[in-house]
């Protein structure tokens, strides 16, 4: 009977002593060091100086513009400039991340994708940190003019005039003033300008005439032509200035 319970004993406290032994934790994997530099961000973009207009990704500049980058980038970083795939120049980030670079928009018409990388000490180059820029030296001009014949007792006769590329207008009041927008026909179509309205998109303006007295009539050739004033400030994204020699659309008033 005591060799039985000496038994029990010695089970008791080796299932005690196995339950209290804690689980050992998994070795934890080590980490890889970073072998490349954290990509460069760019911040402000100013076209013709630091106080110039900012622009965005992607927008229009005129030609020989010199353009501000600003961004930051890891600590005494360099960073490089590239067109696509060709380095075209670099410059350094500050101790404290920063950095600065001046790029001239040259005189062709083209579509810079310009790309951003830093290099810090011994880690390698980053990913590409893309910048576009859209190089235009085309001023606006009116393009084209559409039209369509009235019907009896229908509404005002209406003419839409086309610009080659969006426009942008400083004096919009001055821009439709109806007697600014002047009207010809080689035919019998009266047209009598009462109001302009710009369409969306702005690069287009639609033109009403006057319900009672006006009439375009179908196979008439039309001719519309812009009294452009500097004044009104019309130019194109870029900064182009209207083309004031190419003011006039002409066009045939099409059947209802």
């Amino acid at each position: 009977m005591k060799k039985l319970s000496f038994l029990a004993v010695v089970v008791l406290l080796a299932f005690l002593i196995t339950s209290c032994t804690p689980t050992p934790s998994p070795t934890p994997t080590p980490t890889a060091p970073p072998t490349g530099t954290t990509a460069p961000s760019v911040t402000i973009v100013r076209d013709g100086g630091w106080t110039g207009k900012i622009i965005q990704n992607g927008d229009p500049v005129r030609f020989n513009r010199d353009i501000y980058f600003q961004g930051t980038a890891p600590s005494s970083s360099v960073i490089k400039v590239y067109r696509d795939n060709t380095l075209v120049d670099q410059t350094s980030s500050s101790p404290a991340g920063e950095f600065m670079f001046v790029w001239n928009s040259m005189a062709t018409e083209a579509t810079y994708n310009l790309f951003f990388t830093a290099t810090q000490g011994s880690l390698g180059e980053s990913t590409k940190t893309p910048f576009t820029i859209i190089v235009d030296g085309t001023k606006p001009y009116i393009q084209s003019l559409s039209a369509k014949a009235d019907t009896i007792l229908g509404a005002a006769p209406t003419i839409t005039v086309n610009f080659n590329e969006e426009i942008v207008v400083t004096d919009m009041n001055a821009f439709t003033f109806p007697t600014v927008w002047g009207f010809s026909s080689i035919g019998a179509s009266v047209f009598n300008t009462t109001q302009v309205v710009m369409n969306a998109g702005n690069q287009s303006v639609t033109l009403t005439g006057n319900w009672i007295s006006d009439s375009l009539i179908t196979g008439d050739t039309i001719v519309v032509t812009f009294l452009y004033v500097p004044a009104m400030g019309v130019t194109d994204k870029a900064g182009n200035a209207f083309n004031a020699t190419l003011n006039f659309a002409t066009g045939v008033v099409a059947a209802p």
